[in-house]
């Protein structure tokens, strides 16, 4: 099975949304348009939803744990029928410069790291957390060593 760090990532961005640091964060909360489950975080470049980020052009699909090179919209849980599914290291790839600038500044905003959240992760999130860690090393190694 592939390392996949994402269920973190959603579970650790839902929880920024219910702290509500997303505005903080240069996020617009708006209703889904067609009030499907949670709302939308609408960034510059990138889109918050409980089953999907979608960012520049490419996004990540949770319920199927896939990324796909797509347009908005339409918004998640659908995916573009035009989408085209990437192979999981290249759409990870894709994302890892945002997932890093991103959890800088929820440290920044923050102050803090992200330790006492993955202590409480759910079961589903909790068998990624070492994909998500080894995401992460060099992000924390620059903070530490800086």
């Amino acid at each position: 099975m592939r390392e996949n760090p994402m269920p973190v990532v959603m579970y650790l961005m839902g929880l920024d949304a219910a702290h509500e640091l997303l505005p903080g964060l240069g996020f617009r909360k708006v209703p889904h348009p067609q009030g499907i489950g949670s709302s939308l975080y609408l960034g510059e470049e990138a889109l918050l939803h409980s089953t999907g980020l979608w960012y520049r052009g490419v996004l990540y699909h949770r319920p199927r744990e896939r990324f796909y090179r797509a347009p908005m919209p339409p918004y998640p849980p659908e995916v573009h029928p035009q989408a085209e599914a990437l192979d999981f290291p290249e759409g990870l790839a894709y994302f890892l410069p945002f997932l890093r600038e991103y959890e800088e500044r929820v440290r920044a905003l923050r102050g803090e790291g992200r330790e006492r959240f993955l202590r409480k992760l759910p079961p589903g999130a909790r068998r990624h957390l070492k994909a998500w860690k080894s995401l992460f090393e060099e992000v924390e190694a620059g903070i530490q060593g800086g």
